[in-house]
C-alpha cells in the first residue's frame, strides 16, 4: 500500500496533529515531502508531494487561499504547517481553504524538525517497496506450487485471484472461462482480442485484459477483475500467470500434432522448468521435485567458478548471497559487509558472465537451482 496521512500520523514521535482531513484526503498517496516558504514552490512539486511550511510567505491572511489554490492544482495531498516558528497556532484561514479543496492540513510542533518528516515518509516508502518484494516473490511461489496440482491452470488463476484480492479468469478462444467469468462487456472484448490476433492489453470496465501466448498462437486472454492494487509487484505476478499461461497452451496444443512420446516429453519438461523454480522458496515437503540432469548445473555456474577461481571476485558467494535476500541490494551488502554499488557491480558481471537477465524471477530460481545442485547456495 502506498504511504498516506494515516501511516505518517502513526509515527508517534513526529508529535504531528491533525487539523483536517475527509475520508479522500486520508487515502491520498504521499510520494515525497517537501518544505518551502516559497509564494509559489509549484513548479518545484510533482503529483503526490506533501509540502511544510512556516508561512513566511504570507503578508496576510489572504494570501493563503491563493495559495492553497494552486498546491491543490499542482496534486499536492497534504500540507504541514510548522508553528511557533512565525506564528503560534495553524491559521483558521489555513484550515478552511485546506477544507475547501480537499487537502489535509497538519500541523507540526516547533521541536519536530521538517526533515524528520521527509525522513519518515522516506522510511515509510523502503518498508512498503521491500513489504512488496517479498510479497511478489512469496506469491509467484505460490503460484508455482499451484501450478503442479492436477487441476494445472484453474489452479494458477485460483491462487491468483486469491492473492491480488480480485477476480479473474482465462477466456479461451471459445468463450469459454477458466476460472471467474468477467460481464458480457469484458466477454466480448477478450474474443475480440483473440480474433485480432495480436499480443494486447487493455482496462475495460474496470477490468485488465492481456492476451496469453504467442502472437501468432494466442490461446487465451487473462482477465482481472476491479480491486486489484495495479503496482510493479502485482505487474511480476500477473506476468509470471500469462508466461506459466502461455506454455501450458502451448503444450496443449502440441499434445495435439506431436506423438504420444513427444508430447510426454514437452510435459515433463514444463513440469521440471515448473519444479525448479519452487527450489528458490524451500518447497513444501509434500512436493518432491523430479531429479535434474547433475551436467545442467555445473554448466550454468562454470563461467562464475571460474571467473572467481580467476579473480577472486567472489562473484558466486555474492549471488547466493543476494539470492537468499529476496534480491535485495541492500541487504546483501549489509551481510557480506561491502558496499551496495560493489554489490551491484559484482551481479550485473554475474549476469554477463551467466548470459541471463537477474531481474527476471525464472532466471533467480533456474541459477538458484544451480547454485544449490553444485553446493553454493
Amino acid at each position: 500500500m502506498p504511504v498516506t496521512l494515516d501511516a505518517v500520523l502513526a509515527r508517534r514521535e513526529l508529535q504531528l496533529r491533525l487539523v483536517w482531513a475527509d475520508d479522500d484526503a486520508r487515502a491520498r498517496a504521499w510520494g515525497w515531502v517537501h518544505s518551502s516558504d516559497l509564494v509559489d514552490p509549484t513548479p518545484f512539486l510533482s503529483p503526490g508531494d506533501a509540502l511544510l511550511t512556516t508561512g513566511t510567505q504570507w503578508s496576510s491572511d489572504d494570501d493563503i487561499a491563493p495559495w492553497v489554490t494552486r498546491l491543490a492544482a499542482a496534486g499536492v495531498p497534504a500540507i504541514g504547517f510548522g508553528t511557533e516558528v512565525i506564528r503560534d497556532g495553524t491559521p483558521d484561514a489555513l484550515e478552511a481553504a485546506c477544507a475547501a479543496h480537499g487537502v489535509a492540513l497538519l500541523e507540526v510542533p516547533y521541536r519536530t524538525p521538517f526533515i524528520a518528516v521527509a525522513r519518515a515518509v522516506a522510511d515509510l516508502e523502503t518498508e512498503e517497496r521491500y513489504a512488496r518484494v517479498r510479497w511478489t516473490l512469496e506469491t509467484q511461489r505460490a503460484i508455482a506450487v499451484a501450478a503442479l496440482r492436477p487441476s494445472g491452470i484453474a489452479a494458477v488463476v485460483a491462487e491468483l485471484a486469491r492473492r491480488i484480492g480480485a477476480e479473474a479468469g482465462i477466456v479461451d478462444p471459445s468463450g469459454s472461462v477458466l476460472g471467474t467469468p468477467p460481464p458480457h462487456t469484458v466477454l466480448d472484448e477478450a474474443l475480440g482480442m483473440l480474433r485480432a490476433g495480436r499480443r494486447a492489453a487493455r482496462e475495460v470496465d474496470g477490468w485488465s485484459l492481456q492476451t496469453v501466448g504467442a502472437a501468432t498462437a494466442l490461446t487465451g486472454v487473462l482477465a482481472i477483475g476491479p480491486g486489484s492494487l495495479h503496482d510493479d509487484a502485482e505487474r511480476a505476478v500477473i506476468t509470471s500467470v500469462v508466461a506459466l499461461a502461455g506454455l501450458a497452451g502451448v503444450a496443449d496444443r502440441d499434445a495435439h500434432a506431436a506423438s504420444a512420446a513427444d508430447t510426454a516429453a514437452r510435459l515433463a519438461a514444463l513440469r521440471s522448468a515448473v519444479q525448479a523454480a519452487l527450489v528458490a522458496s524451500e518447497p513444501s515437503p509434500a512436493l518432491v521435485a523430479e531429479p535434474l540432469d547433475p551436467d545442467d548445473p555445473a554448466t550454468l555456474v562454470q563461467p562464475l567458478l571460474e571467473h572467481d577461481a580467476a579473480t577472486g571476485d567472489e562473484l558466486v558467494e555474492t549471488l547466493s548471497t543476494w539470492l537468499r535476500c529476496d534480491a535485495v541490494a541492500e541487504a546483501t551488502a549489509l551481510r557480506l559487509g561491502i558496499h551496495r554499488h560493489t554489490v551491484r557491480a559484482r551481479l550485473r558481471r554475474a549476469a554477463e558472465l551467466l548470459d541471463r537477465d537477474l531481474e527476471a524471477f525464472s532466471a533467480r530460481a533456474e541459477v538458484w537451482a544451480a547454485l544449490q545442485a553444485v553446493g553454493r547456495a
